[in-house]
């Protein structure tokens, strides 16, 4: 299988491709977002809802156990003034009859019982003090906290009743948890009481003023008074069970958990569908792009739908189309490409083999002709040696600077043709180095002192600096002066009269020396730098009436690397310029000193008279 770097692609690309399998998919978390949406919103609304019907049913539920209890305290009113228990006793066990109603008690403001019942374990909860005296647990539970509110209200309380009697709860709501132990099926110990003033008038008085008037006459007396306020004293007490509430609630509870997950249900099936729709066609966009980063062919994507994602697969097909046509034309140009490259490789193998052919022929040619030019020069210079020493008879004083001119150029001419001849010889690989071990300092004085009638010409000083250490170095003697002797000539030529060029040689490693030739000339432009080691390259800074051909420094280079050395520049435009090359040590590792150059005005310091 080929990978995608093979195809060049990106490391974006490559990226992408290989994406962890672990991954969550844009399905899963569509899903996955919404089921917990979805779930958030049923559970809130469900709870909203049940706390609702709870709050209902209760207020239900006390409502209807308030309006026994008023009902009672209205109708008993007359039996307590009477202080007929016999009759309060009838109206508490019809109030008793009621399904809901656990206990009924009329007490005192003090707690004192004066009439009661319960139904199963709440008639336990009324018990006896002496003879003639009664009590109600219930009642020192609720009486205390209804001194907070106001009197003529009825004053609802909740009651848990556990093994150990009455307890007063905080709220007659269900908490939570209660709720969910209904939801599992369990019979809680909730009840209502309802504790209601029994009133000081009947309310049939309100409608007939002459009743009124007559209660209040027979109320007059003293003993009447007291009838009065015992009424007023007295509180009517109504439990209620919440065992049908709870068998309401229970089913409710129920009924909102089918409903949430039944909402649930088809949410997520809504939305598992919803995605599909969504998640397919990018699927195959995912596919297909894959196979066009890997430089597939790719056929055109069905377009499923008309919104958005069948937008954007409709821009796909159009982009994949336009980019497999331009890799087509790109191919074919690769081809074409190919084709003419080759063509034009063979056609610069071809002109390049032809100039080295020329080159080999130019330098056989001035090999040929430097050999041939040799002797009839060399005959020349003796014959005008001749004459101007009088060998052939006496010349006059003008005919003899006339023939040292003529020689001094035939001089001029053999130069150029030795170093015509050596360039030849060195690019045709026909020079050889003999290597060997040679004394620096002697060399460099033999070059120094071949040089003399030119400094003396020039009115230039060569300062030449050794070091004390200074080994053998592994060199050809005659190249090693033939490049010491172009270097010091070209650096005498361009330095100006009446100046100096030192001549510097420093160990730079254990088996590495470098010479370095120094000038204080017009220097080399930036420009001309590299192109100076070029045969026949002159700078054009060089004056017009400085003499040479421009194979000095070329021949120097060619034969600094024959000894598998550098030759380098450094320079500055008007501010001289110095030329370095580097040499093996004959001996590394070991001091092998030179002969000692004695200070003689023909070694270290060479001055025109």
């Amino acid at each position: 299988m080929e990978s995608p770097r093979e195809h060049g692609l990106s490391p974006m690309v490559e990226q992408a491709l290989s994406f962890p399998s672990f991954s969550i998919t844009l399905r899963t978390k569509l899903v996955l977002s919404t089921a917990v949406i979805l779930i958030v919103a049923c559970l809130l609304l469900g709870w909203l809802f049940i706390q609702q019907q709870v709050r209902s049913a209760a207020e239900s539920l006390v409502q209807s156990g308030t309006l026994l209890a008023q009902h009672l305290a209205g109708m008993g009113r007359f039996s307590i003034v009477a202080g007929d228990t016999h009759r309060l006793d009838q109206l508490i066990e019809e109030i008793l009859a009621v399904s809901p109603v656990v206990y009924v008690a009329i007490v005192t403001s003090d707690g004192e019982l004066q009439a009661g019942f319960g139904k199963d374990e709440w008639q336990q909860q009324f018990s006896t003090l002496s003879v003639g005296r009664r009590q109600f647990s219930v009642t020192k539970l609720v009486q205390p906290s209804r001194l907070n509110v106001n009197a003529n209200e009825p004053f609802v309380s909740g009651i848990w009743l556990d093994k150990e009697g009455p307890v007063l709860r905080s709220t007659i709501e269900f908490t939570p948890g209660e709720l969910l132990s209904l939801m599992g099926g369990s019979e809680l110990p909730i009840f209502y009481d309802m504790l209601v003033q029994v009133p000081r008038h009947s309310h049939a008085t309100i409608w007939d003023p002459a009743l009124q008037l007559t209660l209040e006459e027979r109320f007059d007396t003293q003993e009447g008074s007291t009838a009065l306020q015992n009424v007023a004293s007295s509180l009517v007490q109504v439990g209620l069970s919440t065992s049908n509430l709870q068998h309401v609630l229970r089913r409710l509870l129920w009924q909102a958990v089918l409903i949430t997950l039944s909402t649930l249900t088809g949410g997520l099936f809504i939305v598992v569908l919803l995605t599909r729709r969504i998640t397919i066609p990018l699927q195959g966009l995912t596919t297909a792009a894959t196979k066009l980063a890997k430089g597939e062919t790719v056929p055109a994507v069905a377009i499923r739908t008309t919104d958005e994602i069948g937008t954007l697969t409709q821009v796909f097909n159009t982009m994949a189309s336009t980019l497999q046509l331009r890799e087509h034309e790109l191919r074919e140009l690769a081809h074409t490409l190919e084709d003419r490259v080759e063509a034009r490789t063979q056609e610069l193998a071809a002109a390049n083999a032809k100039l080295r052919e020329l080159d080999r022929r130019k330098s056989i040619f001035v090999s040929t002709a430097s050999h041939e030019l040799r002797t009839p020069l060399t005959s020349m210079k003796v014959h005008l040696a001749n004459l101007r020493d009088g060998v052939d008879g006496a010349v006059s004083e003008d005919q003899r600077r006339s023939l040292m001119r003529v020689e001094a150029n035939l001089s001029r001419l053999r130069i150029l043709i030795d170093e015509l001849l050596d360039l030849s010889q060195i690019e045709m690989g026909q020079a050889t180095v003999r290597l060997e071990p040679v004394a620096l300092g002697t060399v460099i004085a033999k070059a120094v002192e071949d040089l003399h009638p030119f400094t003396c010409e020039r009115h230039v000083r060569v300062v030449i600096s050794l070091p004390s250490d200074l080994p053998f170095v592994s060199a050809d003697p005659d190249k090693l002066r033939q490049i010491l002797l172009n270097l010091l000539h070209n650096a005498v030529k361009f330095t100006p009269v009446d100046t100096t060029v030192d001549l510097t040689v420093m160990r730079i490693s254990i088996d590495v020396i470098q010479i370095s030739v120094r000038d204080v000339g017009p220097g080399i432009a930036p420009e001309d730098v590299e192109k100076i080691f070029q045969p026949f390259y002159r700078a054009a800074a060089a004056h017009k009436k400085t003499k040479g051909a421009g194979l000095g420094l070329a021949i120097a280079k060619l034969l600094v690397e024959l000894h598998r050395g550098q030759l380098w520049v450094e320079t500055q435009p008007n501010r001289g310029s110095c030329f370095s090359f580097t040499l093996r040590s004959a001996t590394p590792g070991r001091h092998a000193l030179a002969e000692t150059i004695a200070p003689n005005p023909s070694h270290h310091q060479i001055a025109s008279l």
